[in-house]
């Protein structure tokens, strides 16, 4: 996998999409939190692919110092107390976006982009995989699932989910994650190879 940049667009998935089921997203505090998609089908998406859009916008005037502020702090080395507060900040952030444009617009999903990348940055890769999942469920049903910007997040989220050092977990958020990465980088990619052997030798028995 090519090397993520230390952070990408100035940015609540159902558990159930990427896996083809109808489950109620999670609500474990510093997870997405009860906003549901306003997209539940990847077909729509498919009118998009044909011409890919500039990249999202930047934040609206309003938003743009409370942005920088929240980003201020992705810089090393990483305060626990402010990322806590950079994380409330962003919580404030999604709700006013989501109020203000809805879920589905591009400066809400940047928002929310903006929180996985916090939860990653706190130490905690399996709030932010479950973030990257729901900010690439948006970014389909906005881009496509063939747009650079989608197959960014595919590849940051599959680099979180294998920073979760529990095996049992990281095998039970795999589906969800290969339902995803079959969408966006299909059945055969290197990434779903890759996550595919992950799991299997998480599995086996000389890794328990």
């Amino acid at each position: 996998m090519t090397e993520e940049p230390q952070f990408a667009p100035w940015g609540v998935v159902s558990a159930g999409f990427w896996a083809g089921g109808t489950s109620a997203p999670p609500t474990t505090a510093g997870r997405p939190d009860g906003q549901a998609s306003a997209h539940p089908m990847l077909a729509p998406a498919a009118a998009h692919e044909s011409a890919e859009p500039q990249q999202p916008p930047p934040p609206p005037e309003e938003y743009r110092e409370r942005v920088a502020a929240i980003t201020s702090t992705f810089a090393p080395p990483h305060d626990t107390q402010r990322l806590a507060w950079a994380a409330i900040q962003a919580e404030r952030l999604d709700q006013e976006a989501t109020a203000t444009y809805g879920a589905a617009h591009t400066h809400t999903i940047s928002v929310r982009e903006l929180r996985g990348w916090i939860a990653r940055l706190q130490g905690d890769p399996e709030a932010a995989t479950h973030w990257d999942l729901h900010v690439i469920q948006l970014q389909v049903a906005t881009w496509g699932t063939h747009h650079t910007i989608t197959r960014a997040s595919a590849q940051r989220a599959v680099r979180h989910w294998t920073e979760i050092s529990d095996p049992a977990t990281r095998v039970a958020l795999s589906k969800q994650l290969l339902g995803m990465l079959v969408a966006v980088s299909g059945e055969n990619s290197g990434l779903s190879r890759h996550v595919r052997k992950l799991v299997r030798r998480a599995q086996s028995p000389a890794a328990r």
